[in-house]
């Protein structure tokens, strides 16, 4: 850093003219700058600059070694100009890692309005159920569900996610409605999930907690899977509503057993990140906009 530091003092001592000009203009003294030069004279081993009482001229050496000098410190003032840029305006490569359902059912039809918003900003998307690594795989940002268990994450809660139970008219036709959680033993309910054993949805009822064994004939880890088998009559499903809505609105799905609290009524959506200090105009950028668009999760 001391030898970069004397290539920038030297630069300006030839551009400047004299040691005592680029001392006013880096604010030092001009014995400063010159015990500096001479302290890069003797690592070069060579001699820079002809001296007299007011000036100071290059030498052939000197000359050689500005114009090389002189390249690198404007290198170095466009990169700082750019980190600089970087840090005022949203712009650049942001790297997303969302959950593949999410992505597509809630996240990809808001893309174009940020897009729109931000056009100097490249997307780079990373669809995966599992939590990748967010410094190894050079993420910028994560949207995950639940409570963060990584303490050296840091997270913002953008939304709150909230589930409900319903079914196909076809279903309920053929197969009658329950009108308590305790009947839902007797339907065959689609879950998420894919390892083996007993399952169980739980419900928070003025008596205290419930948790009622489910079964059925479709485990998948796919919430559009599931939500396009509970239309084609399959059976009754749990399902954050953002994934139902369309379907809820023109009556292709009914909610079931309203007016009964699921156990938990929601779970937090949060967008999470690897450092908070000097966040990245870019990362704060989409955050903010999720916000936004995702109040209606609420």
């Amino acid at each position: 850093m001391t030898e970069l530091s004397n290539l920038q003092l030297f630069a300006r001592v030839a551009q400047e003219g004299s040691f005592s000009a680029a001392a006013r203009f880096l604010g030092v003294t001009p014995s400063s700058v010159s015990r500096q030069v001479s302290q890069l004279e003797t690592e070069l081993g060579a001699r820079l600059f002809h001296r007299t009482t007011r000036k100071q001229s290059l030498t052939e050496a000197g000359e050689i070694y500005f114009r090389h000098a002189r390249r690198i410190v404007e290198d170095l003032e466009e990169a700082r100009l750019a980190v600089s840029r970087l840090a005022e305006t949203p712009q650049g490569s942001l790297h997303l890692t969302i959950e593949p359902d999410f992505a597509l059912a809630y996240i990809a039809p808001i893309l174009p309005g940020f897009v729109e918003r931000y056009p100097e900003i490249q997307l780079r998307l990373s669809m995966s159920a599992s939590n990748m690594d967010l410094v190894d795989s050079g993420i910028d940002l994560a949207i995950r569900f639940g409570h963060l268990d990584d303490s050296s994450l840091f997270a913002r809660r953008i939304a709150l996610s909230r589930s409900l139970i319903c079914a196909s008219p076809a279903y309920l036709a053929k197969y009658g409605t329950p009108v308590h959680p305790k009947d839902l033993e007797t339907h065959n309910c689609l879950s998420f999930r894919t390892n083996p054993g007993k399952n169980y949805w739980s419900f928070e009822l003025p008596q205290g907690p419930l948790d009622v064994p489910i079964s059925g004939g479709i485990n998948a880890n796919s919430l559009f899977f599931l939500r396009d088998s509970a239309l084609a009559g399959l059976g009754i499903i749990m399902i954050p509503t953002w994934m139902v809505r369309n379907e809820l609105e023109n009556g292709h799905l009914v909610p079931l057993l309203k007016g009964i609290a699921l156990a938990p009524p929601s779970t937090p959506i949060n967008a999470v990140f690897a450092h908070n200090r000097h966040l990245a105009p870019k990362v704060r950028a989409f955050v903010d906009f999720l916000v936004e668009r995702m109040k209606t999760l609420e």
